[in-house]
C-alpha cells in the first residue's frame, strides 16, 4: 500500500514538523492475522517516525471526510480520530517505525487480527530539521503487510499497550531565555504545532496523577498504570526524542513480585528496536506497571539539530525538539 498521492511537508507557523495522516485501504477480503507489517519510508532522513492505527467503524467516516483527494489531513498528537488522549486510552496502533526498526514481525504463534474491510491511518512524522542541506522532497512512503487466513489460525492475538509519563524539563543552571517559562513555552509549543499537543501535555499529567498546571519540574519522568485485564507482555520497545538518556518498564515496583519488563539504559534516537522478551511476563488486572525515564536537557546546546534552536522549558510534545516518555508493549490475552 502506497500513499495515494506525494505529500510536501510543511511546518506551520515556522516550526519544524509536520505530523501528517494519510487513509489507506489494504483491500482485506477476509477476516485475517497480520503476521508482519512494515513501514518503508521514501524519505528516510527526515521521517522522524511513522504509526499505522487501525480505523474502528465509528470513526472511517470521519477519516474519509478528512482525507480529501487522498491529500491526508494534519494530526498533531494521534490519528486526529476519536478524541484527544484516545491514543493512549483506546490504543488502535496496529504497528510503529522509528530509526533502526525494521519490518515488525509476530514470534512465531502470535499475530494481530484485522477484519475484512478494515482500513489503516498512516500518521508520519516529519522532521524538517534533518532534511539533508535543508531541502525538503515529496514524499510518497508505504506499508507492506502479510496475512494468513483468521479461519483456523491457531495463532494468539496481539494488541499494544501504551504507557506516557510527563515531561517537565526546565532550562539548565545558567541557560535563560523567555521559553525558559512553561506558560511562554506551551504557548511556543501549541502555536507550532497544535493546541490539541498543549492540552495532551496537561492530560497525561492528569493521566499520571500530577498537577496539570503546576507540575514539579526533573530530569526524571514516571507514571504508575494499574492495570485493568489480564494479559501477557511479549514484547516491548522505548521511545523518547533527542534528550533520553534511559526507559524502564516495570511490573508492580516496589514489591515483592517486582519485575523488570524493560531497561534501557543507554537511549540512542537512532535506534529504536523492539525487544522481544526471553520469558514472556504475566500481567494481572490489578498489577502496576511503571515506566520511568531519564534525560539529559544539556544535549539541546550540543546537538547540531537542536544548538540553534532557542533555550526553553521542554515538555511533552510531537515535535522533534520537543520530548516523550513512552514505553510500548506488544501483549497477548
Amino acid at each position: 500500500m502506497t500513499m495515494k498521492k506525494a505529500h510536501l511537508p510543511t511546518a506551520p507557523n515556522n516550526g519544524t514538523d509536520d505530523y501528517r495522516c494519510f487513509l489507506l485501504d489494504p483491500k482485506v477480503t477476509e477476516d485475517s492475522i497480520i503476521r508482519t507489517i512494515q513501514f518503508i519510508p521514501q524519505r528516510k532522513n527526515f521521517v522522524h517516525h511513522a504509526i499505522i492505527f487501525r480505523v474502528t467503524d465509528a470513526d472511517l467516516p470521519q477519516a474519509i471526510a478528512q482525507d480529501k483527494n487522498g491529500k491526508g489531513w494534519p494530526c498533531f498528537g494521534g490519528s486526529g480520530l476519536g478524541g484527544m488522549l484516545s491514543t493512549f486510552v483506546s490504543t488502535p496502533w496496529l504497528s510503529s517505525w522509528a530509526p533502526g526498526r525494521g519490518i515488525d514481525v509476530s514470534p512465531a504463534g502470535y499475530g494481530t487480527p484485522f477484519k475484512k474491510g478494515e482500513q489503516f491511518v498512516l500518521q508520519v512524522h516529519y522532521n524538517l530539521l534533518a532534511a539533508n542541506g535543508g531541502k525538503i522532497q515529496t514524499d510518497q512512503s508505504k506499508i507492506v503487510m502479510e496475512t494468513i487466513p483468521a479461519k483456523g489460525a491457531k495463532v494468539k492475538q496481539l494488541h499494544v499497550e501504551l504507557f506516557p509519563a510527563p515531561v517537565e524539563l526546565p532550562c539548565p543552571a545558567g541557560v535563560t531565555g523567555p521559553l525558559c517559562d512553561r506558560k511562554q513555552a506551551l504557548i511556543d509549543l501549541a502555536s507550532r504545532t497544535s493546541k490539541m499537543s498543549a492540552f495532551e501535555s496537561a492530560g497525561i499529567n492528569i493521566l499520571c496523577g500530577q498537577d496539570p498546571f503546576k507540575p514539579a519540574p526533573s530530569l526524571t519522568s514516571r507514571c504508575d498504570k494499574v492495570i485493568t485485564s489480564n494479559f501477557t507482555i511479549i514484547a516491548a520497545a522505548a521511545h523518547m526524542h533527542l534528550l533520553g538518556r534511559t526507559l524502564s518498564l516495570t511490573l508492580n515496583p516496589g514489591t515483592a513480585s517486582e519485575k523488570t519488563i524493560l531497561d534501557v539504559k543507554n537511549y540512542t534516537f537512532d535506534d529504536q528496536s523492539g525487544t522481544v522478551l526471553k520469558t514472556p511476563v504475566k500481567v494481572k488486572a490489578g498489577d502496576t506497571i511503571r515506566v520511568t525515564c531519564s534525560f539529559d536537557p544539556t544535549l539541546r546546546q550540543k546537538l547540531p539539530e537542536l544548538q540553534k534552536l532557542p533555550p526553553r522549558y521542554i515538555t511533552w510534545g510531537e515535535g522533534s525538539s520537543d520530548e516523550m516518555c513512552l514505553g510500548v508493549i506488544s501483549a497477548t490475552k
